[in-house]
């Protein structure tokens, strides 16, 4: 029997996965077992690219992986960082969590204690994937394979166009600095059972043709993702390179320690963006206090989230909030100042 309100939610690439999620807490199952779950199916869809298995590749054609994960009753954290071949991160994130006494793995180490564990292996750079990395890499445009669905070509489209865009008249410095702010892709899930845990969850192929070794902020604790019983937690998702700059993740916590409401904490971590003003880029954090209450909000129009509940376990689409910098940034509003 639920004896507490059982409650999960994700960011956009999430809705194949919480189903299940949820499904699994009205079982009275834990916060970190829905969270892994969860994540692993949208790690195993190869539909999409921005996420473990058919992740794009990058600028060698290599899909590294980011991901962690953070218990909320005990603080105890496991994270992953440029791993290759083995398609479920989030898990091998866990067992660094659960069995030794560190928070994060990267590159070759990460995938030797993944072989240790019986971790599965994949091969995760798919036959779409490789060919949009060739044909892009070539100069070729878009090019409709034997493969394509009509939603693959509408993906093709978006990511050739916004290539095109970046690269033109520019040097790979200037494009990558460019892209950057435009380009990535991200699953966060935050859970909390029916014992009152909370656990939080992220993973991540990365940015989009990134730079080999670069890791954003997914595995970074504090950064990507952060889970407290006593307060709530909050995960991201956007251009990590400013999420770390500011420990965004950790804020909206801290702003729920003081007593904020999980709107409140949600608006004031994506106001804090403004104290890196003129860097600009893209962010959303989901938000979730210790009741169980969540938000989300991010500094661009039109985003959403998914919600299931023991209440409502169908997922439900939700609007973020916007929070428009523009206007922040003229009157000196930021976390620091």
């Amino acid at each position: 029997m639920i004896l507490k309100k059982v409650v999960i939610a994700g960011t956009i690439r999430a809705d194949n996965g919480l189903p299940m999620g949820i499904k699994m807490l009205m079982e009275d199952r834990s916060a970190i077992d829905a969270v892994e779950e969860t994540i692993k199916m949208v790690e195993d869809n190869t539909d999409d690219w921005t996420v473990g298995s058919g992740g794009l590749p990058n600028l060698l054609g290599e899909v590294e992986l980011d991901a962690s994960i953070m218990d909320g009753r005990t603080l105890k954290a496991g994270a992953v960082a440029g791993i290759k071949g083995y398609k479920n991160p989030i898990s091998v994130a866990r067992k660094i969590m659960e069995e030794t006494p560190h928070v994060l793995l990267v590159g070759e180490g990460a995938e030797q204690f993944a072989q240790v564990m019986g971790c599965e292996k994949a091969d995760l750079l798919t036959e779409n994937t490789r060919d949009l990395h060739r044909d892009f890499l070539e100069g070729k445009g878009i090019i409709e394979k034997s493969y394509d669905t009509e939603e693959t070509m509408k993906t093709k489209e978006r990511y050739f166009k916004s290539f095109q865009r970046m690269v033109k008249d520019s040097n790979l410095m200037e494009w990558y600095d460019r892209y950057v702010h435009s380009n990535h892709g991200t699953v966060n899930i935050l859970a909390k059972d029916s014992n009152g845990d909370i656990c939080c969850g992220v993973s991540t192929s990365g940015l989009s043709f990134k730079f080999p070794g670069r890791a954003g902020d997914s595995p970074i604790i504090g950064a990507g993702n952060y889970a407290d019983n006593r307060y709530g937690a909050a995960a991201c998702v956007g251009v990590g390179e400013l999420v770390m700059r500011l420990a965004l993740a950790r804020i909206a916590v801290y702003e729920l320690s003081k007593g904020a409401t999980a709107e409140e904490a949600a608006i004031n971590a994506i106001k804090s963006m403004v104290d890196l003003a003129p860097d600009k880029g893209s962010v959303s954090i989901l938000v979730m206090d210790k009741e169980g209450n969540v938000v989300a909000a991010c500094n661009w129009k039109d985003y959403y989230y998914w919600l299931a509940t023991s209440e409502n376990p169908t997922p439900e689409k939700k609007d973020c909030i916007f929070v428009d910098l523009e206007l922040l940034e003229k009157d000196g509003v930021g976390y620091h100042r």
